[in-house]
């Protein structure tokens, strides 16, 4: 990415395009600031997170990683959203490190995304890497792009999307078993 060339466009459509001052001292240093955020934090990927994985020794139940925090960047808009994710799995022979799931969601949350994609990456990356018998990820977000224009929606109403692969997809009694462990986590926050 170009940070310099996203800085100079940035001042561009602030003063030409918006027509604001951008000798105010609160929007001084705004493009040079937007640049950084959208070059090396909001969009930028860094390299595939390698999943360290362990052989499993014979671990048999759902493993559960809670609470993970999701920023991202909606495609149509430009505007971010954040929220929570649960991410489930039913060991095959490898597990794997607690820290990698959420250093993949952040991976795949860098760029312009859609909640929907966001999750199926995240999913098929693990499922590819691992060849668990089961995922189940649950992500909640509110999305700047309608709390704040259009419908206005404010910060409580917000998106709900699950990918389920697996025995989480084929049998609806490990299902709820998840979503129980996942309300346990959400009651255990308050």
């Amino acid at each position: 990415m170009n940070e310099k060339k996203t800085e100079e466009l940035f001042e561009s459509l602030l003063s030409e395009g918006m027509d604001m001052d951008l000798t105010d001292p609160n929007l001084c240093g705004t493009p040079k600031r937007l640049a950084k955020m959208f070059c090396k934090e909001l969009f930028n990927k860094g390299d595939v997170p390698i999943l360290t994985t362990f052989p499993n020794e014979g671990y048999d139940e759902i493993i559960l990683l809670d609470n993970i925090p999701v920023t991202s960047v909606c495609s149509h808009h430009f505007v971010t959203f954040s929220g929570l994710a649960w991410f489930a799995y039913l060991p095959g022979s490898k597990l794997i490190g607690a820290s990698k799931i959420s250093r993949l969601i952040t991976y795949y949350s860098r760029g312009p995304q859609l909640q929907e994609t966001l999750g199926i990456q995240v999913v098929n990356h693990f499922c590819r890497e691992l060849e668990p018998r089961g995922v189940f990820m649950v992500m909640r977000a509110v999305h700047g792009c309608m709390a704040t224009r259009g419908v206005c929606t404010g910060m409580n109403a917000g998106m709900t999307t699950s990918i389920t692969r697996g025995v989480f997809r084929e049998d609806a009694k490990a299902r709820a078993e998840v979503m129980d462990l996942i309300k346990l986590s959400i009651t255990d926050r308050r």
